[in-house]
């Protein structure tokens, strides 16, 4: 604690810290072109929607966890993407109404540009689990607490939709903080995933099958829903008005343009409607993480079996991998895969897989 406090005092008075780490000094200078006052609290409070569907699936998630960390001077709390905090339990009363002088309670407004250096900014601002301890805070008053976050990754649509953090203080923390947290994200990420509904997970299905066949960058796509590989992510494509112009399309179009030089095959989810979604596979943009030959990383080149529209090329590709890691186990392959084991052969001979 003594080492980050000092740094911090060099780094406050024109210096260059050393001996703290190189991405905690990155966050500070980020803070101070934000405009933090390193010296004062003044965290402020922002609009938190405390019903969102994240609050809803995750606190009961860290309730049923936290009751077995009653009495260990913890707190658990859930920020939206913004880094406000929209939820939180704590363990004690005595640390309540310590977090409250502190103003780490609802609505509080923890995003890095509004206070500075904290693992709940950290986290949301790199994409990465954040823990800061102490003097490594950029505002000195929150030098006596210690804090890990990450932030969570919706699986279904593979956006963020908020961070965990967990707190104490500093004098409290340890290595454990920051295993705690990422524990407590993977009980929520699957909470997430157990609360999205039959569509949007056959949604996610198709689109991994058409990802490990094609070299075209994909979208899977619904009403509120959007899917999209790296590629088609860096277009930065609006769901709504794309949702728009493929209703406007209607379900029997084959190709819709999104920009100027980007085009999009469209596969409706069940052919002659859009009433389940529309799988679109981009043309004019160059697909990112592909090898040269445009197959990508891991799939063999050798062609699917003729004949076959791209999910069923693309299930016919997922059981011959399953098939391999079962060492060509059809009974144990069958089960991985939730089908029955006559299911299962007819399919095989279906892709000519046998």
């Amino acid at each position: 604690m003594a080492r980050a406090h000092n740094a911090w005092e060099i780094f406050q008075s024109g210096g260059e810290p050393t001996g703290i780490h190189g991405e905690i000094v990155k966050s500070w200078r980020r803070s101070q072109y934000s405009g933090v006052n390193p010296e004062r609290l003044d965290v402020g409070h922002g609009e938190v929607d405390s019903g969102s569907a994240f609050v809803r699936t995750a606190a009961p998630v860290l309730s049923k966890l936290g009751d077995v960390l009653a009495g260990s001077s913890t707190c658990l709390a859930l920020a939206d993407t913004s880094g406000n905090l929209s939820w939180r339990w704590v363990s004690e009363r005595s640390l309540s109404r310590a977090l409250d002088r502190y103003q780490f309670e609802e609505g509080a407004r923890f995003g890095e540009e509004h206070v500075g250096t904290n693992a709940i900014g950290v986290s949301l601002e790199s994409g990465r689990t954040a823990m800061i301890v102490g003097g490594e805070h950029y505002k000195q008053p929150l030098h006596n607490w210690a804090c890990a976050a990450t932030p969570i990754v919706h699986p279904i649509t593979g956006r963020v939709v908020g961070a965990v953090d967990v707190t104490c203080r500093a004098a409290d923390a340890n290595h454990l903080l920051r295993m705690a947290v990422q524990l407590l994200a993977e009980e929520v990420k699957s909470a997430l995933y157990a609360a999205s509904t039959a569509k949007q997970r056959r949604l996610l299905d198709v689109f991994l099958n058409y990802r490990a066949t094609t070299a075209s960058p994909v979208i899977t796509l619904y009403d509120h829903i959007m899917i999209a590989d790296e590629t088609a992510t860096t277009l930065n494509l609006d769901q709504s008005r794309l949702w728009a112009a493929v209703r406007e399309a209607g379900p029997t179009a084959t190709t819709i343009r999104l920009s100027g030089t980007v085009t999009a095959r469209m596969f409706p989810l069940t052919p002659g409607t859009l009433a389940d979604g529309v799988v679109l596979l981009l043309a004019g943009v160059s697909p990112i993480g592909r090898r040269a030959d445009g197959v990508p990383p891991g799939l063999s080149a050798d062609p699917q079996p003729v004949g076959l529209t791209p999910i069923e090329r693309a299930e016919a590709e997922i059981i011959s991998n399953v098939l391999t890691e079962c060492a060509g186990n059809k009974s144990v392959a069958a089960t991985k895969l939730g089908i029955s084991r006559g299911t299962l052969y007819q399919k095989l001979r279906r892709y000519r897989l046998t």
